[in-house]
């Protein structure tokens, strides 16, 4: 077995994007000041060498706590991101809280819950309490013990350098909770006041009283929200920065849990392998001793070591590695590359096991084929403020470069103004890639964070074309396709399109390279069809527009199932016929334009079916798009085959134009191609 000395540093928690609305909230959440990812400096998740990476010397949040005393909280509840606050509320709203389910807790079996910290970006008010509730069975929160907030040292933001200076307040409660007691959940927050009040016409500092952490568990209100006194879930993109303080007699040990693996999603059988993993510790100290496990489909191949000048506390920290392949003579198709705790302090690990291990899948492949088109699916709303930005930005996008198979994806905001273009059959879609609008998805990449969506709501709209265009090829690069496809349809639309549903018959080939049917088992078939020229209201920052462009809108998902349907592979190849019905007053055809599309994408499962029930892929970094065919779809028959070249096959020697002239480069229309095996293709060049 090899031995391998890992490098160590911390993980830093970045806030999402700013501007997007939310879907659950009945108010919106305002922001201030936060620590953003901006959608036009989006990078994808690149894993590091050993030689990358610095030792953390010092946990991010350190605590000055008792020795037999840990702090426990949410995720993202320990790093500030920024303040939020309620404005338009007012005095409708009393406090806002985290939830915390029960196994948040499963480490501290036998501790008690004696208090809470918590940071703040403005005052809470005099009267500001927090408060401790426990879940019921029915999944009611019940007040366990409430607490005055007399300590309120804000924190700070350096301007320059965007951190900020995190000043715990820590309360004691006057009655303990067993942590053995919790059985259901717990919801842990705050009383506060707040204010209204602008200056300007913007809302003041004072009115963003909430410290706030990037995270998805979300922020819980209580007050009158629209919908008379009770809980209302505001944000599922941020947690509050509170944390519960339990305490042990003897203190905590060491006790190690790996939260997630990242690698690459495609390498050459002769590559190195890059990987990180995320792992803390429950413990009251730092652990300076541990090893792991790698494994590859479950077979031990290597041991990690802790530097000596490395240690693991509560935040969690991100060790990386590499492996070379060439010594494990993988065939093409699906792996597993798993972490495991090894040894804590010299010892078999204890405590909590259920943690130990951590898995990510990558995939071996030996040929490719090229990108036909880049899927982007749109995430906006007719009632969305800031939507216009997205589209806007999308469209530079789209004239930058003529790959792009745009899909705007539409859903409900406000329920008093229902966006008439919401697919109910996109409701899946929706829920798992973002929680706002607007956002979209880049052939379902995972870019950093606890959603597939990016954030689009930005002005410098070239500026987003440009780096949204280099991170599409960099995703070619990590995850080249291996299946081209192509479309072959029959349009019929009705002669009163208000009148008379549309059909269109739509025959989906895939040709795949060498290994194709191994490398993308499991895949599924996406087929969309889209309308451009649609018009109608659309919400914006200086109001409602009355007729504003909305292109590329989603009409019909056509496969059998919403998230697509599982490719039975032949082989390496794939064929799938469709019958789709466009309903009538959803397009608007005539002789001069087309204003349907048809969509067609392979891509690694969102949704997963086992024995017989449908599960959510928890696995954000493999629902990729591995391969994307467009089609403007005019009346009668047409066929789209663009793309058929492969990379380490077949190469073009000689191209032809429709008349039978030569020419150097691909020109618009039929183009016939001479390859080096001695076929000849014809492709549409558009």
């Amino acid at each position: 077995m090899n031995r391998i000395l890992l490098s160590l540093c911390a993980l830093m928690l970045s806030a999402s994007a700013a501007n997007a609305q939310y879907l659950t909230s009945s108010v919106q959440l305002s922001k201030h000041n936060m620590v953003t990812a901006k959608a036009g400096n989006v990078k994808l998740h690149n894993v590091v060498d050993p030689s990358q990476v610095n030792v953390a010397k010092k946990s991010l949040a350190p605590q000055k706590l008792n020795a037999n005393q840990k702090t426990v909280g949410v995720a993202g509840s320990g790093t500030m991101a920024g303040g939020i606050g309620l404005p338009s509320a007012g005095n409708k709203v009393k406090g806002v809280y985290n939830m915390m389910d029960a196994n948040v807790l499963a480490k501290f079996k036998g501790a008690k819950i004696v208090g809470a910290r918590y940071l703040i970006y403005a005052s809470l008010g005099s009267s500001a309490n927090i408060e401790l509730y426990t879940v019921s069975a029915k999944g009611e929160p019940v007040l366990y013990t409430s607490k005055a907030a007399s300590s309120q040292k804000v924190s700070t933001q350096d301007q320059t350098t965007g951190e900020f200076d995190q000043q715990w307040n820590e309360v004691t409660f006057d009655k303990a909770l067993d942590v053995n007691d919790v059985t259901t959940g717990l919801v842990l927050g705050y009383t506060y006041t707040q204010k209204s009040t602008q200056s300007g016409g913007k809302y003041t500092d004072e009115c963003y009283p909430i410290a706030a952490g990037s995270g998805t568990s979300g922020v819980l209100a209580y007050g009158d929200l629209g919908k008379g006194t009770a809980w209302y879930q505001v944000s599922n993109e941020f947690v509050i920065c509170i944390q519960l303080i339990v305490e042990k007699e003897g203190g905590f040990p060491d006790d190690l849990g790996i939260a997630q693996v990242a690698t690459n999603p495609m390498l050459k059988p002769d590559e190195k392998l890059p990987f990180e993993f995320y792992v803390n510790n429950s413990g009251s100290k730092a652990c300076t001793n541990a090893s792991f496990n790698v494994l590859i489909d479950n077979n031990p191949v290597a041991e990690l070591t802790l530097p000596k000048d490395g240690s693991i506390s509560d935040e969690y920290v991100k060790l990386g590695a590499t492996l070379d392949l060439s010594e494990y003579n993988l065939e093409n198709g699906a792996h597993v590359l798993g972490v495991k705790v090894k040894k804590v302090n010299g010892e078999d690990p204890s405590g909590d096991t259920s943690d130990d291990v951590a898995a990510a899948q990558f995939r071996v492949y030996t040929e490719t084929t090229p990108r036909q088109y880049n899927l982007v699916e749109q995430f906006t709303s007719t009632s969305c403020v800031y939507c216009p930005y997205g589209y806007e930005a999308l469209r530079a996008l789209a004239k930058s470069r003529k790959d792009v198979a745009w899909v705007a994806v539409h859903g409900d905001l406000d329920p008093n103004n229902p966006d008439p273009y919401t697919n109910s059959n996109a409701e899946p879609l929706i829920g798992y890639s973002t929680s706002g609008y607007p956002s979209a998805n880049f052939n379902r990449f995972n870019l950093g964070g606890d959603q597939l969506a990016t954030n689009i709501a930005t002005e410098d709209y070239d500026g987003f074309a440009t780096q949204m265009g280099n991170l599409l090829d960099q995703e070619d690069e990590i995850a080249p396709s291996v299946v081209n496809l192509q479309m072959e349809t029959n349009l019929t639309v009705g002669d009163n399109p208000n009148l008379k549903d549309a059909t269109l018959n739509i025959t989906v080939t895939g040709k795949g390279v060498k290994g194709a049917g191994k490398i993308l088992e499991g895949a599924t078939l996406g087929l969309y069809v889209t309308e451009n020229g649609v018009k109608s209201k659309q919400y914006s920052p200086n109001g409602w527009i009355g007729t504003y462009n909305h292109e590329n809108v989603l009409r019909v998902i056509g496969t059998q199932a919403p998230w697509g349907d599982v490719i039975t592979w032949n082989g390496d190849n794939f064929e799938m016929t469709y019958e789709v019905t466009i309903p009538k007053k959803q397009y608007n055809y005539n002789e001069n334009k087309n204003t349907l599309n048809a969509v067609a994408f392979v891509s690694l499962p969102f949704v997963v079916t086992v024995d017989g029930k449908n599960y959510y892929n928890a696995d954000l970094n493999n629902v990729w798009v591995n391969q994307c065919q467009f089609l403007e779809l005019p009346k009668g028959q047409a066929t789209a085959i663009k793309g058929v070249e492969t990379s380490e096959n077949a190469t073009v020697v000689a191209r032809y134009a429709a008349d039978g002239s030569e020419v150097s480069a691909p020109v618009k229309g039929i183009n016939i191609l001479k390859l080096s095996d001695g076929t000849t293709r014809k492709v549409v060049v558009k």
